[in-house]
């Protein structure tokens, strides 16, 4: 059966999902549709937050990169434990294609020490520098802050800094926690994507705009929101054409 999602050959493309702590809104393992969706749409990268690695048990992003084909990257934002660590939280990417450099920034600034709560939890991105056929690119995933308004920005704005440090074309995709509109109407040379903004969250009734793609806007990206309710958040799809 022809998948729907099927490949271009100049097109760059990637999946973006906030997976919930594999769960879904009920509370049950959300892995097998991560791995369907993987499957399904045969990106050339996954990014994936809210990714939670306990100790002493397999890897479930690992089986997800084995079973679909994967090289992954994760560098946790935390980790977690009470007398002693326990597991590890934070963002992730996949590639199927070549990994040439991998860099690791911290967004909360000074840094706080994990006490269970969501205000306390340490945000930071991921950026792996691929090599695609038109080139290197560096892709990015990310998730801010949730709760404090202000820490996120500040958080945003670094995030927006830390992207004029790389060499060359670069996309970020993201669960923000805030519209783009919020914060990139200041930044006339980015956009985000979807245009107009869709809403990705939460996924039983979805209003909050929160998961995109940002990129400098002469990169010509479309982006799909897709109706997988697997997770809190809905998963967008994003395709890119580069020079």
């Amino acid at each position: 059966m022809t998948s729907p999602y099927q490949n271009q050959a100049d097109e760059l493309r990637m999946l973006h999902w906030n997976i919930h702590s594999w769960r879904d809104d009920a509370g049950a393992s959300n892995l097998e549709s991560v791995v369907n969706l993987v499957r399904a749409t045969d990106p050339h990268v996954v990014s994936l937050v809210e990714v939670d690695e306990s100790w002493g048990y397999p890897s479930e992003l690992d089986e997800v990169a084995d079973r679909c084909g994967y090289t992954s990257i994760f560098v946790p934002a935390f980790e977690f434990g009470q007398d002693s660590p326990m597991g590890e939280f934070g963002n992730a990417l996949l590639s199927k294609l070549p990994i040439l450099a991998v860099r690791q920034r911290q967004l909360v600034w000074p840094p706080r020490l994990y006490d269970g709560g969501e205000p306390s939890e340490p945000r930071s991105v991921v950026f792996a520098k691929v090599q695609t056929a038109s080139g290197p690119v560096w892709i990015g995933s990310t998730h801010l802050p949730r709760c404090e308004a202000e820490t996120r920005t500040d958080a945003a704005q670094r995030l927006l800094a830390l992207t004029q440090e790389l060499t060359g074309q670069w996309l970020l995709l993201g669960d923000f926690n805030m519209p783009a509109s919020h914060w990139l109407d200041a930044y006339p040379s980015l956009r985000a994507y979807p245009t107009p903004a869709k809403p990705t969250h939460p996924t039983k009734n979805p209003i909050e705009p929160i998961d995109y793609c940002v990129a400098p806007q002469e990169l010509p990206v479309r982006t799909e929101v897709l109706p997988d309710a697997s997770s809190d958040h809905l998963p967008i799809l994003v395709s890119c054409w580069l020079e």
